[in-house]
């Protein structure tokens, strides 16, 4: 119960960041499996952009529950939201083409359903950019 209640409300948001980074990684997998999109195989910088920044955050709490609040742990949040936003960006830059494809030519339930899971991934992703830049404003453990 000590744990929790030291626990500010950075801990929190850099945690749902966590799982919605983890989230939009585990959609762009299974995006990367489906019928269409599995030609266009796995983007290895992506998955590295998510998982660093995953580890960042990670790095953060862990960090922040064993030394405190120092100056140097606040560059962990800042890295892992400009990691999110780059592999946003790169999600994005692979399937813009494929989405319009789909939405104005190959429009079927197949393709529709295998757009899917890549607009879900990149809307977790999006998410996990904004609550990753909210938590960059909060410490993880309270002050004493």
């Amino acid at each position: 119960m000590e744990f929790i209640k030291k626990q500010s409300a950075g801990f929190y948001i850099t945690v749902l960041t966590v799982i919605l980074a983890g989230a939009g990684t585990a959609f762009y997998l299974i995006n990367c499996n489906t019928s269409y999109f599995s030609g266009l195989g796995v983007d290895k910088g992506l998955v590295s952009y998510l998982i660093i920044a995953i580890v960042l955050e990670i790095a953060l709490i862990v960090g922040s529950q064993i030394l405190g609040s120092k100056a140097y742990l606040d560059i962990l949040p800042v890295a892992a939201a400009v990691l999110l936003v780059v592999a946003l960006v790169t999600f994005i830059s692979l399937r813009v083409n494929s989405i319009a494809a789909i939405m104005t030519f190959e429009n079927n339930a197949q393709t529709m359903a295998d757009l899917s899971s890549a607009i879900t991934g990149i809307i977790l992703c999006v998410l996990a950019v904004l609550f990753g830049i909210i938590a960059s404003f909060f410490n993880i453990v309270k002050e004493k």
